[in-house]
């Protein structure tokens, strides 16, 4: 399989209907979700800038293992943090 690139998009509405991918985006928790096209990675915004930033390329580089391991070829990365709160 060739290198996988990551597809980066504003918005999970983004994904192309009916594609298997794994998905990297922000959420209130770190949690890996299975479902039917794949999978999503959900990172937790951190109090740090830094801290969030390097665990989301974290979190991408796992899912281009993941991606080659499980032969899916879309890897996508929504890193806008639109609608998802800061921690307390």
């Amino acid at each position: 399989m060739p290198t996988l690139r990551v597809k980066y998009i504003r918005s999970p509405s983004q994904i192309p209907a009916g594609r298997n991918y794994v998905l990297v985006t922000y959420g209130g928790e770190y949690k890996q979700t299975k479902h039917s096209l794949g999978l999503t990675i959900t990172v937790a915004r951190q109090n740090s800038k830094t801290v969030s930033e390097l665990s989301f390329l974290t979190a991408v580089h796992t899912a281009k293992g993941i991606g080659k391991q499980e032969g899916i070829s879309e890897i996508f990365a929504c890193n806008s943090l639109v609608g998802v709160s800061s921690p307390k």
